[in-house]
């Protein structure tokens, strides 16, 4: 019975083995500190083979509460065992939540110009800017882009609308989630070319410019373009460059 416990152990040692084959280093140098503290209590289960039961079962047991068909080490190894799933299960996660970020990271780095144009407002999220239309101080959560050649604005990245608002504040506003929590906004419009629910290409033109009645009207026609990252505006020039 008992070198059917350390046979089934054995076993999902092995297995652990296997999987570690396209671990890094430093896991597997954790991995064998495990196996190694492991062999060391079979070593010294099996080191007395006159009587089957090692010396430090005999002289762990309390009271005789051991009995001679128990095996004191059982849960022990198993232990360990589990020990060691529940860190190959940690290493995994890890793995998923770097490939998430290098997915959103790419994808970033691939957004197109929405507007050819001059930059006329950069990203202010700590400094206030004063908004004649309104006459208020507030931050600037995005850039503003004066059109050069069109009015035409177009995705920065493929993905589907998520909201098509008007309002006096912002015009005809455009947002779009492109997976990845990544999202962009696009205000300042005077006319939307898609609609909620549409899944939309990069480059794919989404709207117009034009005269509005909006929070930067004394700007003239001009984008409103945020980027959003998990909830939060980022600024749109670390990752797009205005000509």
């Amino acid at each position: 019975m008992k070198n059917n416990r350390f046979a089934r152990a054995k076993a999902k040692m092995k297995d652990f083995f296997i999987r570690l084959k396209h671990k890094d280093t430093s896991f597997l140098i954790i991995a064998l500190c495990i196996m190694l503290l492991a062999t060391a209590v079979v070593w010294r289960y099996t080191s007395n083979p006159e009587n089957g039961q090692s010396d430090l079962a005999e002289n762990d047991a309390p009271n005789g509460d051991v009995q001679v068909h128990e095996d004191p080490y059982e849960d022990y190894v198993q232990d360990i065992i589990d020990d060691f799933q529940n860190a190959e299960n940690d290493n995994d996660e890890d793995d998923e939540d770097d490939d998430g970020v290098k997915s959103e990271q790419m994808e970033l780095k691939s957004m197109k110009v929405p507007l050819a144009g001059e930059l006329i407002r950069e990203f202010t999220i700590d400094d206030l800017v004063y908004y004649e239309a309104i006459g208020e101080w507030r931050v600037h959560k995005g850039i503003d882009i004066k059109p050069k050649d069109t009015l035409l604005i177009e995705s920065a990245l493929a993905g589907k609308v998520e909201a098509v608002n008007n309002s006096e504040i912002t015009a005809t506003e455009i947002i779009i989630d492109h997976g990845n929590n990544v999202k962009t906004l696009y205000s300042n419009l005077v006319s939307a070319n898609v609609k909620a629910g549409d899944t939309v290409e990069k480059g794919q033109v989404i709207g117009n410019l034009g005269k509005t009645v909006s929070i930067e009207a004394s700007d003239g026609a001009h984008l409103h373009f945020e980027v959003i990252v998990d909830g939060q505006q980022i600024n749109p020039l670390d990752y797009i460059a205005i000509e």
